[in-house]
């Protein structure tokens, strides 16, 4: 979600890491998934990307007429330290925060970017970028823990997306074993599926395409040359709830490069997502793919 510079500096929050591609030999960890019932931030740009970004004054001015009219957001964390709320309110319509990284970091400004969010009424959700080779249970109680007094208004979302090495070593149905448990510990706790944030290629290559997480809603990270192109979306889903289609954005209120996301639907579909118990993935009717 951001530069590999912030990578390598997330990275050093957690101290030194054996780092692990997917789909190699597993050491024996986490079990696989239970049969579908039907049919996954440290802050690394999203590997499927590799496009050129577009900023927001050329995406509203260039875009279709659906593309102008689309919801859009941003997200924040440590790397966007000063945000003025009340501007941000005036140009976007929810925000997601990054909470928790790993078994015990929290980011530094997660507290005052999630009570300043709230002041302004600007829906929230909040995520975990999740890190494979650290205790699924512990990376569970982590983010939780955050989020079980005040757990936002949009679905809680994992992060998952590969980075250097760290998936290295695993099996598509280890990673999918320790995703769903995740999904599970985090349903649990707080009382919402959560959202999956990633892209085509991390899910293809890492999780070979898993269908049990169809279920869960989906922030698609795919950054294009023009708004007016559809992202790919990763197989098994139909459609995309939020699109990342840029992590170079400028927003008023915000003096520093951000991520901005579109919504898939109107401002009806948008409140229907707004916690309300149900899983977020059935409350965008009038989504587009």
């Amino acid at each position: 979600m951001s530069s590999w510079m912030d990578v390598v500096k997330s990275l050093s929050m957690l101290g030194p890491l054996s780092l692990l591609v997917a789909c190699s030999s597993p050491p024996a960890q986490a079990a696989p998934p239970a049969a579908p019932p039907a049919a996954s931030r440290a802050e690394p740009a999203p590997a499927a990307s590799g496009a050129t970004e577009v900023k927001q004054g050329q995406e509203v001015q260039q875009g279709t007429t659906a593309q102008q009219h689309r919801l859009q957001g941003i997200d924040v964390s440590h790397y966007q330290p000063t945000v003025d709320w009340e501007t941000v309110k005036t140009s976007v319509s929810f925000v997601f925060i990054k909470a928790t990284d790993s078994t015990g970091v929290v980011d530094p400004r997660f507290s005052s970017h999630w009570s300043g969010a709230r002041k302004v009424g600007l829906p929230r959700g909040a995520y975990h970028f999740f890190h494979p080779k650290h205790d699924v249970d512990q990376q569970i109680a982590n983010f939780t823990r955050h989020l079980k007094s005040d757990p936002g208004e949009l679905p809680p979302v994992l992060d998952v997306e590969e980075f250097q090495e760290e998936y290295q070593g695993f099996t598509c149905e280890q990673l999918a074993g320790m995703v769903q448990r995740f999904s599970q510990g985090v349903e649990k706790a707080v009382g919402r599926k959560p959202m999956i944030y990633t892209n085509h290629q991390t899910w293809q290559t890492s999780f070979c395409n898993h269908a049990y997480f169809t279920d869960h809603p989906l922030w698609l990270a795919e950054y294009m040359s023009h708004p007016s192109q559809k992202p790919k979306l990763p197989q098994g889903w139909k459609q995309w709830h939020f699109w990342q289609y840029s992590e170079t954005g400028k927003v008023s209120g915000v003096p520093v490069a951000v991520d901005q996301s579109f919504f898939n639907g109107s401002a009806q579909d948008l409140k229907a997502l707004l916690d309300t118990g149900r899983s977020g993935a059935s409350a965008v009717t009038s989504a587009q793919p």
